[in-house]
């Protein structure tokens, strides 16, 4: 088996090659943590395969790359790109409201499963920025993210039932009166997030 962190092959014991996919990954994170980088991408036999649980439970693969980029190149990008699409993100709601007042459910649920998306994927980046850059979910001067979480969760389980039971016009208030609050919050946590990725490492 040929394993590579970008092109340095590795040499690793024979405990951690027995110790199946888990051991390797963690072998090689290791590794790339000790060098300020983090695994961006892991290449199986010349297939990409981006997500951890995916490659963990894949079976064989003779030829394994882990592909890294600098943290400090990776998350000021990340945060960058999250930066350009809330206030998208925003407006995408904000439409949601208005077309389900004007009894444009299909088009309005149409742009709410997008919307989800993008709220998703903007979480999920935010978490693995404030797992890289140590901070913990209390550890944030515009409040508890931990609170925020359960706030947001809580809110999203109310849209989500009043859409069930066809009450599209509470869905419109929900959305216009406390979705996007908590989304113009969820800017303050990402703006302290932003500005941590621009401090030197030391």
């Amino acid at each position: 088996m040929r394993i590579r962190l970008d092109d340095l092959e590795l040499s690793l014991s024979e405990n951690i090659l027995n110790g199946g996919k888990a051991a390797i990954y963690d072998a090689a994170k290791r590794l790339a943590t000790a060098d300020n980088r983090v695994i961006v991408d892991i290449v199986v036999d010349g297939e990409s395969i981006p997500e951890e649980s995916a490659f963990l439970a894949l079976s064989g693969g003779l030829d394994i790359r882990f592909e890294t980029q600098p943290v400090n190149r990776l998350i000021p990008e990340t945060v960058a790109e999250g930066e350009r699409y809330i206030p998208i993100l925003q407006d995408g709601l904000e439409s949601v409201a208005t077309l389900l007042e004007e009894g444009n459910d299909r088009e309005a649920l149409y742009r709410f499963a997008q919307c989800v998306e993008g709220i998703d994927w903007l979480m999920s980046v935010f978490e693995k920025c404030q797992v890289l850059l140590d901070v913990p979910p209390g550890g944030f001067k515009c409040g508890d993210y931990g609170e925020y979480v359960y706030e947001f969760s809580k809110t999203q389980g109310d849209i989500l039932s009043s859409m069930e039971g066809g009450m599209n016009m509470r869905v419109a208030f929900l959305v216009r009166d406390e979705l996007l609050p908590l989304i113009s919050r969820f800017s303050m946590f990402w703006n302290e997030v932003k500005e941590l990725a621009e401090t030197p490492l030391q």
